[in-house]
């Protein structure tokens, strides 16, 4: 470690293809000098705002593909110009090669919605809730090429709420980003480690399929398709069934009180709707779940405007009754 880099501001250049690093733009120039902006050429409204906010600040921005990580070299000239002692990762879905990791002098790090070793992989936050945990987690560290490893510099435990869903945890895992930005860059400036916490066991994790988002009415119990339920929204716009043909995304639901007989009732099926409540689902466990918020291709709905639509009780929710054939 220099004195320069200890005496001056850090220079970083950020890797991000989402929302995050807006989100914590501000907490990261406060104590880091930005001095790129590197995106995936995979562009959405996210990265686009991103551009323009490289533009207002008047900082150097490169759209990278696969092709300027593994065969050009105008990604690590554009790095090297820059002169950055560090780069930090706030969400990108490329792999990084060593050389481009050997850049900076203090190397990359990467910002990982988990208490790693524990949901390494793609998309962490969703498979925590989907799993019950009752808790997620911060972990930043120095990247290797290898996806998630590498020393820990920062790594805490965020509770999570009854019922909380996918975007109120990131929210609440985003304001820890901004309140731990400086200890974090401390401790990269300082080589400052810590170990890794043995009660999180190393498990691994890719992007969901359609497959992990589908409820599953004969298997899943009510608490399982809550889980998902929060988990899948609002990044993948509900947790899926089928009513007839039709797809439904349901995005959020609450458990149902008090004794009833299912009689004969088939699971997945509309036990009871009215005007008050809407529509009651029968679980696989013989609970109830309460269908509050749905979405389907004419719009986003109540429960009770879905009752006011014309759902019936009787009515069946599972798989496509499409016949498909190959």
């Amino acid at each position: 470690m220099t004195n320069e880099v200890l005496l001056s501001p850090m220079k970083a250049i950020v890797f991000t293809n989402s929302s995050l690093f807006l989100k914590t733009a501000n907490s990261l120039a406060g104590h880091v000098k930005i001095v790129g902006i590197a995106i995936s050429d995979q562009l959405n409204y996210e990265t686009e705002l991103t551009i323009e906010w490289a533009a207002t600040q008047q900082i150097p921005l490169f759209i990278v593909n696969k092709q300027d990580l593994t065969k050009g070299n105008e990604l690590e000239n554009w790095m090297a110009d820059l002169t950055a002692n560090v780069a930090l990762v706030l969400t990108f879905p490329y792999k990084i090669p060593q050389n481009i990791l050997n850049i900076p002098q203090l190397g990359f790090f990467n910002f990982h919605f988990s208490m790693l070793p524990a949901y390494k992989g793609a998309a962490p936050l969703f498979w925590q809730l989907k799993n019950g945990e009752q808790g997620a987690g911060l972990s930043v560290h120095k990247m290797t090429v290898v996806v998630d490893e590498g020393p820990l510099v920062f790594n805490q435990y965020l509770s999570l709420m009854a019922g909380e869903n996918y975007g109120i945890a990131y929210s609440r895992l985003t304001q820890l980003i901004m309140q731990s930005i400086p200890e974090i860059i401390n401790r990269i400036s300082t080589g400052h480690y810590i170990e890794i916490n043995s009660d999180h066991q190393e498990s691994y994790f890719g992007i969901p399929k359609v497959s992990d988002l589908t409820i599953n009415w004969e298997n899943h119990s009510a608490a399982e398709i809550e889980n998902l339920v929060n988990a899948a929204n609002p990044l993948y716009q509900g947790a899926i069934t089928y009513l007839g043909t039709e797809s439904i995304r349901i995005l959020e639901v609450s458990p149902v009180d008090g004794d009833f007989n299912p009689g004969t009732a088939t699971v997945g099926s509309i036990f009871h709707v009215d005007p008050h409540h809407g529509p009651m689902v029968l679980t696989s466990n013989k609970q109830l779940l309460l269908l509050n918020i749905v979405s389907t291709s004419d719009g986003i709905f109540s429960g009770k405007k879905i009752y006011a639509m014309g759902l019936k009780a009787g009515e069946q929710l599972g798989e496509s009754k499409l016949n498909l054939k190959i």
